[in-house]
């Protein structure tokens, strides 16, 4: 059984005031769309999408949340992701083994970074969990106490891959969380900490 803490894979967000400032530019939705492909800019039902096929010019309204990331730290929330294919498109998936109390963490790299040199952007211990914290998108909400590591000091922030051991080289994969044992969450937390205190 895991011990409760999570990691998650955010899409770097190319926003137009930096990143993570509301949704992406049309260079951001280039970005995400035709080079990394990211799973859900490049959806059917994503607006970002429906404007990078209509040409790539036009703008959602400032208060629009097209996904997670695009207005990340006022809210401090995120979630497991949406069911994109199957029965249960659109649905949210659940995230079963994170618990309030523990510790989570946002993750990000730019579309030009290799997977090794993904960072940890910020730390945060976990307020509450599960549907019932949002309907639609399945959040898990935040607590006071976080961290964040700016992102014009990215050189700052931990590396994720050494400190969340796995088998084989940095790879990701699907999914938008991993679990993480406490030992590696703590160590990683409060690396977290002295680095966005500098």
């Amino acid at each position: 059984m895991p011990d409760g803490n999570v990691a998650f894979k955010l899409t770097w967000v190319y926003g137009p005031r930096g990143p993570f400032t509301g949704s992406c530019t049309a260079q951001g939705r280039k970005y995400n769309i035709e080079i990394d492909r990211k799973v859900w800019c490049s959806d059917k039902d994503s607006e970002c999408a429906k404007i990078f096929r209509a040409g790539n010019t036009g703008a959602l309204p400032p208060d629009y949340r097209p996904c997670y990331e695009a207005d990340l730290f006022q809210h401090w929330s995120f979630g497991a992701g949406i069911y994109h294919t199957g029965p249960r498109r659109g649905l949210p998936m659940s995230i079963n083994h994170v618990r309030p109390g523990k510790l989570g963490f946002f993750t990000a790299k730019r579309y030009d970074m290799d997977e090794a040199d993904r960072r940890v952007i910020a730390g945060f211990e976990i307020a509450e969990v599960g549907p019932e914290a949002d309907s639609d998108w399945g959040f898990i909400i935040t607590s006071e106490l976080r961290s964040r590591v700016r992102v014009r000091d990215l050189d700052r922030a931990p590396r994720f891959w050494r400190y969340h051991q796995q088998n084989g080289p940095p790879r990701w994969g699907t999914g938008l969380f991993r679990y993480l044992p406490d030992a590696e969450a703590l160590r990683l937390y409060e690396t977290v900490r002295a680095a966005a205190k500098k």
